[in-house]
């Protein structure tokens, strides 16, 4: 949509952020009032069908395509071209405005003539304080400090302390050198006059440098923090990637290559530069820091399992530990770690850091096996194979603990897989808004979420936990994991006072849109919609897993079953309690009175293959379209709080059938040992309904 004139042109720039930007574009029309608005969105080459996303849901919004990623600078030039608003706001994808922010940074413009740009107060997901809502110029100084990371150390230093200007508080108004790139708010006729952004900034630096040129206009630039912004820093990028940090510090050199270089000697240049590629690497290590680390403990617990599986295998005898010739078998470590690696590196399992233990597993078979295999041909280094047998016991064990814990001490994971604890949910919003939600994510199967409740605006209702200024206490008092903000019925300044109400206390914020469609975390993007009801490809009915499945079912119920009826004898023997029948298996009638004798019997039908550990709930209201065998446990059994209808128990039934493997079974295991209903209580429901 073409405009003559506006009050604000708003630019974006997009790269495979779409959702984030229907986000933004949502709090923009809150934003609004009675302003006239031109928007702008440039996709640079996103690859995802980011414009018709976009065009279908705004389709006020003018858009152009990039053939090619542009950079940041370019792509902001080609709508600057176009801007035809007194003002001109340059703002990020991965942000949100407040309701009152184009007033109060129009009124500012206007009441001050000389101020050719501003920015306002910007804060982090978790409500904290961004320290670049205002920079200084990056002189050698400056730079150096930055580059070193004496500015993190000493952040109200003014020695040290210059790059953020860490001196001043948050909420002080002033003249600042440089805005955050992430949002700057423009007289359109002064942006142009510059020319917009020096387009041999790929991305990064070419604010810094935009508003290092103002000065040479007698404009000056302000803070104003009387509203703010939330930004999630860095979705359209992988900062932990290598080539968008170089770029990154590449920018800090460009900067100075362009403005100081003439000022300084070649070794003084060539110091700057090193040091901004030293700063570079380290960001690698300390950004990849989890995956350093996930890999670390690894081979560590591997290592560990070969040396267990050595010294069990001779008895801990005393002469392993004081022949030297034993470390001769050190190299077996090594090349049990080498295969690992590359194993784990094939598997995708470092870089995407699954927590799915199945691709561990593998990586942990293959090394062993690797191992046995070549020392079979190397004689002179031939291993003990007991030693191999015993040390891959023991790495399956120490692995799947390991991971375990792993999975349940992290905060954010929405996946079930491993996950004994629910991620508890408090939603915030209008009461409509917020049942339709909790609707939406207990369909979803695939997700770790309980929501334990809903707070309102600002009157209470039937069926909800409080109101919106009680939070902070709700969320301690019902010890709440996250707080989803459904933002049709919140205003976004109140949701931001609650994000920094609620900061240091450990909570995860993210925000549900209007659309109600998917839900924005800090990195992730988690779609609304239920699981599609296609009967195609069931993971379940394969033939290994059916075997894997069986075995699984006789390994754990055989032995159980041996003790059951050694327990039970008597009582099976003297019994002449009559039974009832359910799908063609008969038990004992008061399941109440005999707990002991349906528990044998259950454990005899799944060794006889009746029955199976994890299926079906025991009922006679037996699902008619997907029929498969009864469980002492399963999804339906363990999920039954979250299941409201008939169509949502198919959605559970459905998941497990399509994405069924023998993890899923021993998953779904543990979590009844922990906190899943008996296979007793069902046979009860299920007589009494009878």
């Amino acid at each position: 949509m073409e405009h003559s004139s506006a009050d604000i042109s708003i630019i974006i720039v997009n790269y495979k952020v779409k959702e984030y930007i229907a986000n933004l574009l949502n709090s923009i029309a809150k934003a609004r009032h009675n302003k006239s608005l031109q928007i702008i969105v440039v996709d640079n080459d996103s690859g995802d069908n980011s414009i018709e996303f976009l065009r279908n849901r705004f389709p006020d919004v003018e858009y152009i395509g990039n053939k090619e990623n542009l950079g940041f600078g370019k792509a902001n030039n080609q709508a600057i071209k176009k801007a035809v608003g007194k003002y001109t706001l340059i703002i990020n994808p991965d942000t949100l405005v407040s309701e009152d922010t184009f007033e109060v940074l129009t009124d500012h413009m206007n009441r001050n003539p000389e101020c050719g740009a501003c920015g306002c107060k910007i804060l982090n997901p978790d409500g904290t304080f961004a320290p670049e809502s205002r920079r200084s110029v990056p002189t050698i100084w400056t730079s150096i400090t930055k580059v070193l990371g004496l500015n993190s150390l000493f952040p109200k230093s003014k020695l040290f302390g210059r790059y953020y200007l860490g001196w001043l508080h948050e909420d002080e108004a002033s003249q600042i050198p440089v805005l955050s790139g992430s949002f700057m708010f423009w007289r359109t006729k002064l942006l142009k006059e510059l020319e917009g952004f020096d387009e041999r900034f790929f991305m990064y630096g070419e604010d810094i440098d935009l508003c290092y040129r103002i000065e040479e206009t007698g404009f000056y630039i302000d803070y104003v923090p009387e509203t703010s912004i939330i930004h999630y820093k860095g979705e359209s990028t992988r900062k932990s990637d290598l080539r968008y940090i170089r770029i990154f510090n590449k920018a800090l050199y460009q900067f100075f290559e362009k403005h100081y270089s003439s000022n300084y000697s070649f070794l003084f240049k060539i110091f700057i530069y090193a040091s901004i590629w030293i700063k570079a690497i380290t960001s690698v290590f300390t950004n990849n820091i989890r995956m350093i680390g996930f890999i670390a403990s690894d081979l560590i617990l591997l290592n560990i399992s070969v040396v267990l599986g050595f010294l069990i295998r001779f008895k801990f005898h005393y002469e392993v530990f004081t022949n030297l010739q034993n470390l001769e078998f050190l190299w077996i470590n090594v090349l049990a770690s080498l295969i690992y690696v590359f194993v784990g590196g094939f598997l995708d399992l470092f870089r995407s850091q699954k927590d799915s233990i199945s691709n561990q597993l593998k990586a942990i078979t293959a090394s062993y096996v690797g191992v046995a295999f070549i020392t079979f041909f190397v004689r002179d280094y031939a291993f003990s194979r007991l030693a191999l047998i015993i040390g891959f016991g023991i790495a399956l064990v120490m692995m799947i603990v390991f991971r375990f814990i792993q999975i349940n001490t992290s905060r954010n994971e929405t996946k079930v897989t491993g996950k004994i604890k629910t991620s508890r949910v408090i939603l915030v919003g209008s009461s409509t808004d917020t049942e339709e939600i909790k609707s939406k994510i207990h369909s979803r199967p695939d997700w770790n979420y309980e929501v334990i409740g809903k707070v309102t605006i600002d009157h209470d209702e039937d069926n909800v936990l409080g109101t919106l200024p009680q939070l902070k206490d709700l969320v301690k008092a019902y010890r709440a994991d996250q707080v989803f903000f459904a933002l049709k019925s919140i205003s976004y300044k109140d949701m931001l006072l609650q994000i920094s109400t609620l900061q240091g206390q450990g909570i995860l914020f993210k925000l549900i849109p209007d659309s109600m469609d998917f839900i924005l975390g800090k990195s992730n993007v988690e779609y609304l919609e239920s699981i599609p009801l296609v009967e195609v490809g069931f993971a379940y009915s394969k033939g290994m897993n059916q075997l894997m499945k069986r075995l699984v079912d006789l390994f754990i119920s055989l032995p159980v079953t041996f003790i059951l009826f050694l327990f039970t004898f008597p009582a099976l023997i003297l019994s002449r309690k009559k039974k009832f029948v359910i799908s063609d298996l008969s038990f004992y009638q008061d399941p109440a009175s005999n707990k002991w004798k349906n528990r044998f019997l259950m454990f005899w039908y799944v060794v006889t293959g009746r029955m199976s550990l994890a299926g079906s709930p025991i009922s006679s209201e037996r699902s008619i379209q997907y029929d498969y065998k009864m469980g002492l446990t399963g999804s339906v059994q363990l999920n039954k709080s979250r299941i409201n209808s008939l169509e949502d128990r198919e959605n559970y039934e459905l998941y497990y059938l399509q994405n069924y493997s023998v993890w899923m079974d021993i998953d779904i295991l543990i979590k009844t040992i922990f906190n899943g209903s008996s296979a007793t209580g069902e046979l009860e429901r299920s007589f009494k309904r009878d």
